[in-house]
C-alpha cells in the first residue's frame, strides 16, 4: 500500500539532496510530499507546500517574516506554520511518516513540527550539526524522533552523502512499511522508575502483566518524565504508579534530570488513579563530577558511573520536595493513594548504603503528611521500597481500584 512521506527541507540549499531522496522513496512505491521551510534563497525544486503557504499557516506572510530582521523570530514563525500544516496533514490522513534534512535552523523548524505528531508516527531527521552535539535531546524532546548524523555537511552529492541519504531513505521507508501490531484492549498502567527502584517496579510490572494489564514504564531521567506526562494526556491510562520522583527535586534544586515544572500533574488533571511513593526523592542527578555546582561539592555524593553523579538531599531540601508534591497532589481530581516505605526510598537509601538517612526521610514523611489534604489516603509501610512486601501492596491498590470500578459500573 502506497504511503505518504512528508519531507521538510529548505529547498534553496538542499534541493539536489532532496531530489535524490525523493527518487529512492518513489522507487519503493511511496509518495513524497515536499514542504519548503526556506526563507531567503530561491527554491530549486517545486514543493507541494511552498514557503509562502508555510508563512500563511503561521498567520502571517513570507514578506512580513523576512521584514522581521531577526533570524530567531523568523525561524519561530516558520516553525509555527509547519506545526499547523503537519497536524493538518496527519489528521486528514495525508501523512504516514516525516523526514527532514538540514543544519541547525532546518533541524530546529522540522523537529518542532515533528513533536506535534503522536508517538508511533515515524519521524526521522538527518542533521549536519545537531546530531553531533549535546543539545540533540532538546530538539527531540519527549517524542520518538530518530536523529541521524550526516557526518559530512549535506552540501552536494558524493560517495559519503549518497550513502547517508540512501540509508535515511531506507530507514523512513522501513518505518512506514512496518505493519503496526494489532492493539490489545487491556487496562493500561503507567509506571515511573529508575535503576534505584527497578526491583520494585519489575515485580509490580510482572504481576500486573500476568493479570493482562498493559504496563508502560518511563525512566525518570528528565525526558522520561516529560514523556510520561504527555503519554498520560493522550492515552487511555487507568492508573499511574510513581516510583521515580527524583525529577521533582531536580527541577527545584538545579539537578540535570528535570522533567520541567509540570511533572506530576497530568494524571491529577485527568482524574486518573495515582499511586504515589517517594521513590528516588532522596537524590538529584548530575553528569560528571565537574557538573556538580560548587555549593554541593562537599555534600554526600555518589559517583555512580562516568556519566552519573548523584547528590543526597538533606532535610530542608526534602521539605521543599514534599511541599511541591503535596501542592500538586492536592489539586488532583481523581483518587490518590500515597504509600510510604518507612525503611528507605531508593536502593542507595537503606541500611549500610551511603544515602541511608532515616532522619531526613522522616522529615520528608511527616512534612508530606501534614501538607496533603485529608481526603488523600496515606499508608506508611514498614518496608524498604524494593522489598517484595511493598511491591505487593502497590499491586493490591490496583486490585482494589479495579473492584471499586466494577461495583460502580
Amino acid at each position: 500500500m502506497k504511503k505518504i512521506i512528508v519531507c521538510i527541507a529548505t529547498l534553496d540549499t538542499k534541493g539536489l539532496e532532496i531530489q535524490y531522496i525523493k527518487e529512492i522513496i518513489e522507487k519503493r512505491g511511496h509518495r513524497v510530499f515536499l514542504i519548503d521551510s526556506g526563507i531567503l534563497g530561491k527554491p530549486t525544486l517545486c514543493p507541494d507546500i511552498t514557503r509562502e503557504e508555510v508563512a500563511v499557516a503561521a498567520g502571517t506572510t513570507l514578506d512580513d517574516i523576512k521584514a522581521i530582521g531577526n533570524e530567531s523570530k523568523a525561524i519561530e514563525m516558520m516553525a509555527m506554520g509547519l506545526c499547523n500544516l503537519v497536524k493538518s496533514l496527519y489528521h486528514s490522513g495525508r501523512l504516514d511518516g516525516v523526514i527532514s534534512f538540514g543544519g541547525g535552523m532546518g533541524t530546529s523548524m522540522a523537529t518542532t513540527a515533528m513533536k506535534e505528531l503522536p508517538v508511533g508516527v515515524p519521524k526521522l531527521v538527518v542533521s549536519t550539526k545537531v546530531a553531533q552535539t549535546g543539545v540533540a535531546k532538546e530538539y527531540m524532546g519527549s517524542k520518538d524522533i530518530t536523529m541521524v548524523s550526516s557526518v559530512a555537511d549535506i552540501a552536494g552529492l558524493n560517495r559519503l552523502t549518497r550513502k547517508i541519504m540512501s540509508n535515511a531513505a531506507g530507514a523512513i521507508v522501513g518505518m512506514v512499511e512496518t505493519r503496526e501490531e494489532k492493539m490489545v484492549d487491556h487496562p493500561l498502567v503507567v509506571i515511573s522508575m529508575n535503576g534505584t527502584t527497578t526491583k520494585c517496579g519489575s515485580r509490580v510490572m510482572s504481576v500486573l502483566e500476568g493479570e493482562n494489564y498493559e504496563v508502560v514504564v518511563f525512566h525518570s531521567i528528565g525526558v522520561g518524565g516529560r514523556a510520561l506526562e504527555e503519554f498520560i494526556k493522550n492515552e487511555p491510562v487507568e492508573a499511574v504508579i510513581e516510583l521515580g520522583l527524583n525529577e521533582i527535586g531536580n527541577e527545584l534544586l538545579g539537578g540535570m534530570a528535570s522533567a520541567g515544572p509540570a511533572r506530576l500533574e497530568a494524571a491529577g488533571e485527568k482524574g486518573i488513579l495515582q499511586i504515589i511513593t517517594p521513590g528516588s526523592v532522596d537524590f538529584i542527578n548530575f553528569l560528571t563530577p565537574e557538573t556538580v555546582p560548587p555549593k554541593y561539592k562537599d555534600r554526600n555524593l555518589i559517583f555512580h558511573n562516568p556519566q552519573a553523579t548523584v547528590l543526597r538531599l538533606n532535610s530542608d531540601e526534602l521539605k521543599l520536595v514534599a511541599e511541591v508534591m503535596a501542592e500538586k497532589l492536592n489539586r488532583a481530581t481523581g483518587s490518590v493513594k500515597v504509600l510510604i516505605p518507612a525503611h528507605g526510598f531508593s536502593s542507595w537509601d537503606q541500611k549500610g548504603k551511603s544515602f541511608y538517612d532515616p532522619e531526613a526521610d522522616r522529615v520528608f514523611i511527616d512534612f508530606l503528611k501534614r501538607r496533603l489534604r485529608p481526603s488523600i489516603r496515606i499508608s506508611e509501610v514498614e518496608a524498604h521500597i524494593n522489598d517484595n512486601q511493598f511491591a505487593d501492596i502497590i499491586v493490591e491498590e490496583i486490585w482494589k481500584n479495579a473492584m471499586e470500578w466494577k461495583k460502580e459500573n
